[in-house]
């Protein structure tokens, strides 16, 4: 250890958390190894082995207000957060909304959220929540949100608030990768169809003679016949030089 984080681990609470930066070090390296769901599930169980009191956790991805991305620790979180949709209300709600961090220790009793936390009491047992709005980069239309839960009357202290911001910030730069590499693998799929069509329409041009727009009305009305992917389609004839359904001498 060097002498400035000697130095650093003298003082209350840093050993925690040295501990939780050396857990969260490689989870950005699993995000291009294995994929960015991985890693968000490892942080949230280093959230559950963290944060003082937490029993429960999920992170929430929005694209407008559609959600696109689930990471749950437990039924309980999936539940709470899906509770929150359904009433259109809750912690979560707000801090996607806010871009503020909302604590509570008495959810029954809150009245920010009565429906909410009347509901999620009654049927999960949820007592306390820590819920915070994560920062994405260069993702204008996606919100993110990650919820602590605890079936403990005021679990969150000020050690819960301060280690959850801290998850919160890794969380952030892991979703923002995630989705990164998420958009780059969609686009690479994207260009690999539009190669094999391409390549599809140049065979079906010079074997039957036709036009572009002829060509690819062949390769959609045999993907509609067929009731399959027009990206498979021109595959085949990529690989074949025969259009499906039709004989190979035939026009």
């Amino acid at each position: 250890m060097s002498a400035d984080l000697t130095t650093i681990a003298r003082t209350p609470g840093a050993a925690t958390l040295l501990e939780v930066a050396e857990a969260l070090r490689p989870l950005a390296d699993r995000v291009t190894q294995h994929g960015g769901l991985e890693a968000l599930e490892d942080l949230l169980r280093v959230a559950l082995a963290r944060v003082p009191g937490a029993r429960s956790a999920g992170l929430t991805v929005r694209h407008r207000n559609r959600v696109t991305t689930e990471v749950v620790s437990d039924e309980t979180a999936r539940r709470a957060d899906r509770l929150q949709d359904r009433t259109g209300s809750g912690p979560g709600v707000d801090a996607a909304l806010d871009d503020k961090l909302y604590v509570t220790g008495d959810v029954a009793g809150d009245g920010r959220w009565p429906r909410w936390g009347a509901l999620v009491h009654a049927e999960l047992g949820v007592s306390s929540v820590l819920a915070q709005r994560l920062t994405l980069l260069d993702e204008p239309d996606a919100v993110a949100t990650l919820a602590i839960y605890s079936d403990a009357p005021d679990a969150f202290g000020d050690a819960a608030v301060g280690m959850g911001s801290v998850l919160a910030s890794h969380g952030s730069l892991l979703l923002t990768a995630t989705l990164a590499r998420g958009r780059a693998t969609h686009l690479t799929r994207a260009l690999e169809s539009n190669r094999e069509i391409g390549v599809a329409m140049g065979i079906l041009m010079h074997r039957h003679e036709v036009t572009r727009d002829e060509a690819f009305t062949m390769l959609r009305v045999a993907s509609q016949d067929f009731n399959r992917k027009l990206s498979a389609v021109a595959s085949d004839v990529a690989d074949t030089g025969v259009l499906p359904g039709r004989a190979t001498g035939g026009t």
